[in-house]
């Protein structure tokens, strides 16, 4: 039987971004799902649904389940078999990592190297990570794929990304390595994220074939002038081009006051120019939720007023100047340009480039969440501005998610394919590609492509 849909199981999974994109490609079934945080995993549950219903979850801290009980939760979807399931995918969070870390704080020394600490994966504070990676030795999906922050491939001179791909071949994968740019993949933000994309050893020794990174689908526009700040038609997400915060944020309908907090609003979308990217961010969108105007206080607010373009904290006067700041705190965004790292943090004017590009107020969430690529309809369960803006920062943007998961459906395609039997690979029969369709065509309406080299060249 030919698998139309490969199974997915994530881990530190905040409220679903990632799997959430693997879902968008209609290839994968989410079946498991498990975080630490109650409102994170109700809002994972909320917005996921497989073939069979909804995923199972774990509400736990992670270092007390088992791979057995992994399994067991796996076995109620059908994977009951070590090797059976497709996706192993998770964010697992490295606290001995900080580029501020101590040499000497956490861990083994090396022998003969007394003022440096063991290897990473050594390190007891990065036990969650060994923990994901021993899960995979002992589920040993076809495919994991591990995200974290960019830093990690160049830390220590590359030895700590060095250890965690030995630790990943000792588990019995190949890993490939990449930082990707979420613009570059149609995510309106300018946000960088290493992935590990690994494989089984085997399947690559017994059919040859690689899994590959997608192919960048957008790319910065190399004419931008200060006159398209003020063009409410300029989206070039549409023609390319890396998406702007106007393009994600302009047909928004006006946000709630506090005073309606709990109440959604209609999405009453304004006429006007449209964009794939506006068409995602609508569809089956009923309701619009955490989409609160939140006026800035007397300091914020001169603090933002202070700013001009180009400008940041570093700027701001003597007497409004914070003792402490990151480098974008106070800015306003750009309606022309992508926004900068929505973070976990975006909910504070003072934590980043997290102001209206023209209204003195912070971000709602809502449209935060519009930069992270969630569409209108996912709901995220709390209203506590805190918790919310941490899972909407800490997660995958869903439409990266969808490029990367569209490339590992083309590879457990292959090596499905591959796997089959000769009397079953007979069975199969491959659709037409253009090439062959044109030369049918060609037939058909009695050309001889013969007296045309053109027409033979695809």
């Amino acid at each position: 039987m030919i698998k139309k849909n490969y199974s997915v199981a994530d881990f530190f999974a905040g409220c679903g971004g990632l799997s959430y994109g693997f879902a968008l490609t209609g290839r994968f079934d989410v079946i498991l799902g498990s975080d630490i945080k109650p409102e994170a995993l109700a809002t994972f549950t909320e917005n996921h649904e497989n073939s069979s219903g909804k995923p199972a979850t774990i509400l736990e801290d992670i270092k007390d389940v088992s791979a057995n009980s992994v399994s067991d939760r796996l076995a109620k979807f059908g994977v009951n078999d070590v090797g059976q399931l497709d996706c192993l995918i998770g964010g697992p969070p490295c606290e001995g990592f900080s580029q501020n870390r101590s040499l000497n704080s956490g861990g083994k020394k090396v022998d003969g190297a007394s003022s440096r600490t063991n290897r990473f994966m050594d390190d007891p504070r990065n036990e969650l990570f060994k923990w994901f990676v021993n899960l995979g030795l002992n589920l040993k999906p076809k495919v994991m794929l591990i995200e974290n922050v960019p830093d990690i491939v160049r830390h220590k001179d590359g030895e700590t990304l060095r250890e965690i791909i030995n630790a990943l071949d000792h588990a019995g994968y190949i890993s490939s390595v990449r930082v990707l740019h979420a613009a570059d993949y149609g995510v309106p933000q300018m946000r960088r994220r290493a992935i590990f994309l690994c494989q089984r050893k085997e399947d690559y020794a017994r059919t040859g074939l690689r899994l590959k990174f997608p192919t960048a689908t957008h790319r910065p526009f190399p004419l931008h002038t200060e006159s398209l700040e003020g063009d409410e038609n300029w989206l070039p997400g549409a023609s390319g081009y890396w998406p702007s915060v106007r393009e994600a944020l302009g047909d928004l309908p006006a946000p709630t006051s506090k005073l309606n907090a709990s109440q959604p609003i209609k999405p009453d979308y304004p006429a006007g120019a449209t964009s794939p990217l506006r068409q995602y961010y609508r569809l089956n969108a009923t309701k619009i939720y955490n989409h609160i105007d939140r006026p800035l206080g007397k300091s914020g607010l001169e603090k933002v007023l202070s700013i001009v373009k180009g400008q940041s904290a570093s700027d701001l006067p003597t007497h409004l100047k914070p003792k402490s700041s990151y480098h974008y705190s106070y800015s306003r965004l750009r309606w022309s340009e992508p926004a900068r790292t929505i973070t976990k943090f975006c909910y504070h004017v003072g934590s980043g480039m997290f102001t209206h590009p023209e209204e003195n107020r912070a971000l709602t969430m809502r449209e935060a969440a519009r930069l992270q690529t969630f569409p209108d309809s996912f709901r995220f369960m709390t209203e506590n501005i805190r918790d919310l803006s941490a899972m909407i920062g800490s997660a995958v943007p869903p439409i990266l998610a969808s490029r990367l998961g569209q490339s590992i459906a083309e590879y457990l395609d292959d090596l499905q394919f591959m796997s089959l039997s000769l009397t079953d690979k007979q069975k199969v029969k491959p659709q037409a590609t253009d090439a062959v369709m044109k030369r049918l065509q060609n037939n058909e309406w009695g050309q001889d492509s013969n007296t045309d080299p053109q027409a033979i060249l695809f």
